[in-house]
């Protein structure tokens, strides 16, 4: 399985440098027919159709023909894939090592939110903004034009550990503080609190925090890196499950799987994708230095974020992340033997996790763990669709958002590669072209 693991350096990701551009003023929403192309769908593939995008929706399925009906603009789809665009279902909208100091924090986020756009993710909901930050992104993902996901947003996370209550992470030292804080996210307007170190928390004050974020209509991620966490965590009824045991233990005790299971309106977030990428780059470190990683960036910020990754690499975070991938393929078979809606969430922007090819490192992550193409798929499509509760994102469906990538070849047929996205389109806009960022 180690062998099978360290595939991900195999795999062709786009490799070109592109500066970075603005969030465009104005956009082509022109109405498209992509002719003769593979519909998938997380029930089944649909052999040579035509799909026409009008209004930035999905206005037809059917049957391809010939021709060009009302001069609409066309694509030749034959031999192709076309995915719905992906949902990533945990996100940071960073690049790891961040930009000269100089640089304004507006700049990197409009990079990382390009380069998730690059690489397919349409949709996302944001992980541990601070309050005003993730207000901002929330309002400006949903202009028509913008240049990266549409997000649901979480806010500042709460966290139990008395070192953690930054701009990022806040602290609640008694049920009232908690309370105040959520109903505080609430009203601004965010849609998830994450809660990590939920078994530092007082009971009390977890009692206080699932039962303002009820009355809120706050809904709860909570972090499970270890047993004592994941119990702590469960005793909320939270919506998700984010991360993984990453403890030294070779397994999920049979206590926790049952604890798990318990909860059938939960979704489970693992996310795979950092230690599998950091443990390719550990055993290849050419790899790190793949064009690829920094798609979007000038080539100062490049030279400025490579030096702080080959740091990180030297780091601590290479060796731990070769510890945690010795126990993942049987925790990971584990939770996929529950049964229990599992969504994709890359964790993009952590340590060593650029936003560029991440959700196709987390969907290789996946493969290589154990899961099957279309399994994979489905969480990075349908099942996030579910999570963020918004049914017209995930599915290629008339109707539906026209959010979607068009991916050369047969979708199951060798390993996920980013270098196979030809198109990517989000409500209509093309976004990537021929494999290229498209100037607006």
């Amino acid at each position: 399985m180690r062998s099978t693991l360290l595939a991900a350096g195999g795999f062709a990701l786009y490799a070109s440098l592109i500066p970075a551009r603005p969030v465009p003023q104005a956009c082509d929403s022109s109405p498209l027919r992509i002719q003769n192309v593979d519909v998938w769908t997380a029930a089944n593939t649909l052999r040579r159709r035509d799909v026409l995008v009008r209004d930035g929706r999905i206005a037809a399925i059917e049957p391809t023909r010939r021709g060009n009906a009302g001069g609409i603009a066309r694509i030749d789809g034959t031999g192709h894939t076309l995915l719905p665009g992906f949902v990533d279902a945990h996100l940071h909208l960073t690049i790891p090592g961040g930009l000269a100091p100089e640089r304004p924090r507006t700049e990197l986020e409009s990079i990382a939110g390009q380069q998730l756009l690059r690489s397919g993710v349409t949709s996302g909901r944001l992980h541990l903004a601070t309050l005003d930050v993730a207000v901002r992104l929330k309002a400006q993902s949903r202009e028509p034009c913008a240049a990266m996901p549409r997000l649901q947003i979480g806010g500042p996370g709460l966290s139990g550990a008395s070192n953690r209550d930054t701009g990022n992470f806040q602290g609640a030292k008694n049920a009232d503080a908690a309370t105040a804080r959520i109903e505080q996210f609430g009203k601004a307007g965010v849609e998830w609190v994450a809660i990590h170190d939920a078994d530092k928390f007082p009971v009390d004050v977890l009692t206080a925090i699932a039962a303002a974020a009820r009355k809120a209509g706050v809904r709860l991620m909570s972090a499970g890196n270890t047993p004592a966490e994941i119990a702590a965590a469960l005793t909320l009824r939270p919506d998700t499950l984010d991360y993984f045991d990453r403890s030294a233990s070779p397994r999920y005790s049979n206590e926790i799987l049952d604890r798990i299971r318990s909860q059938r309106d939960l979704v489970l977030v693992p996310t795979p994708g950092v230690p599998y990428r950091t443990t390719a780059y550990r055993r290849s470190p050419a790899l790190l230095e793949r064009p690829d990683n920094f798609e979007l960036l000038s080539t100062t910020d490049r030279e400025f974020v490579m030096a702080n990754a080959r740091k990180d690499l030297a780091g601590p975070e290479g060796p731990r992340s070769e510890e945690v991938m010795a126990s993942l393929p049987t925790k990971f078979r584990q939770l996929r033997g529950l049964k229990m809606p599992m969504a994709i969430g890359s964790d993009a922007g952590s340590t060593l996790h650029f936003p560029s090819g991440a959700i196709w490192w987390e969907l290789e992550a996946w493969r290589a763990l154990g899961a099957t193409h279309r399994e994979a798929l489905a969480a990075a499509s349908e099942h996030g669709a579910r999570l963020l509760r918004t049914p017209d994102v995930g599915r290629l469906a008339v109707g539906n958002r026209a959010d979607f990538i068009l991916y050369r070849g047969r979708v199951d047929q060798g390993p996920f590669a980013m270098s196979r996205v030809m198109l990517v389109a989000k409500d209509g806009v093309r976004f990537v072209a021929d494999g290229r960022w498209v100037k607006q």
